[in-house]
């Protein structure tokens, strides 16, 4: 009985050393995401816009609910931000209007 060798390598180190990331690349990778993250959120909460008063607020939470990982605060403000406002109209998945009691977060 014969063994065929697989398509793909077990071990990555054989792989294509293109497809490798390595683990530097990967730190700086989650650095300049956790940086991008860091700028957007001090771009919303410099927003002194009282239509925004909400999301700035929500955002504050989230920061708090994750202290010292931005992009896990940003990423879970947009998801609840998302989650609040439901599908865009027009598509498929439309509902009605927020309806007052979930845009309050109460």
């Amino acid at each position: 009985m014969s063994v065929e060798p697989s398509s793909t390598s077990e071990r990555p180190e054989e792989g294509d050393p293109h497809d490798l990331v390595s683990g530097a690349e990967q730190a700086a990778s989650a650095d300049a995401i956790r940086h991008q993250a860091s700028s957007i959120i001090d771009f919303v909460l410099a927003d002194t816009d009282p239509d925004h008063h909400r999301a700035r607020e929500l955002l504050r939470q989230q920061i708090a609910a994750h202290p010292g990982n931005p992009e896990r605060a940003l990423m879970e403000h947009l998801l609840a931000l998302k989650a609040l406002s439901g599908p865009y109209e027009g598509t498929q998945d439309a509902g009605g209007p927020i309806q007052p009691e979930f845009a309050s977060g109460e």
